[in-house]
């Protein structure tokens, strides 16, 4: 069991927010005692998985292929149901940002859970937790019961400081495996082929 911080990168630069989201989940690690384990997109991303490897978390699953070098919501979304199912983290925290509000709502329904965005503050409550959100630009705040697993949460930017390298982080990172790459590539494959199907 872990709780699983999603780092968003584009062109091999970081977006700021995944740091943020990363605080988030060594909070929500502290809550439940599970260890953060962190996970970058992308192709030939070996740089980048070494660099979220600096901080404090336990392993960094560096998701990379070809197929992953340009954002799409379908191949994103294919890649991280892959790594869920192996890992079965409790929690999956996301930055929220445009690529997530795209992609984060259709993973979460693959596992027959709600997504949980805009989150600004997370509390422990007889070993589970609760997720505080805002309502209405700010004027109210919602305290949302976590039930089951795994948990799909976005953190509101600014509501998490974002952290810096530790010495202590992990130093190792892992790739899909064979076997993952090629369901993946199979299950884009498919989509595409549907896709082309109903074009004709």
């Amino acid at each position: 069991m872990s709780v699983l911080a999603v780092l968003e990168q584009r062109g091999g630069k970081w977006n700021r927010v995944s740091f943020e989201a990363l605080a988030a989940a060594g909070r929500i690690s502290q809550a439940l005692g599970v260890p953060v384990a962190a996970v970058v997109f992308g192709s030939a991303i070996e740089t980048l998985a070494q660099e979220a490897a600096g901080y404090a978390v336990e392993k960094v699953v560096a998701a990379d292929h070809p197929l992953l070098a340009d954002y799409t919501a379908d191949g994103y979304t294919a890649a991280l149901e892959q790594i869920i199912q192996s890992a079965q983290p409790e929690a999956v925290v996301f930055p929220h940002t445009y690529q997530v509000r795209d992609y984060g709502p259709k993973l979460a329904t693959r596992f027959g859970k709600a997504f949980v965005s805009d989150v600004v503050d997370v509390k422990a409550e007889n070993s589970g937790l609760l997720l505080v959100r805002q309502l209405f630009q700010g004027k109210l705040s919602a305290d949302v019961k976590a039930v089951g697993q795994p948990q799909f949460i976005s953190v509101q930017a600014g509501a998490f400081r974002g952290g810096q390298p530790s010495a202590a982080g992990a130093r190792s990172s892992r790739s899909l495996s064979r076997s993952s790459r090629s369901r993946f590539a199979a299950s884009r494959r498919r989509h595409f082929a549907k896709r082309s199907a109903r074009s004709i």
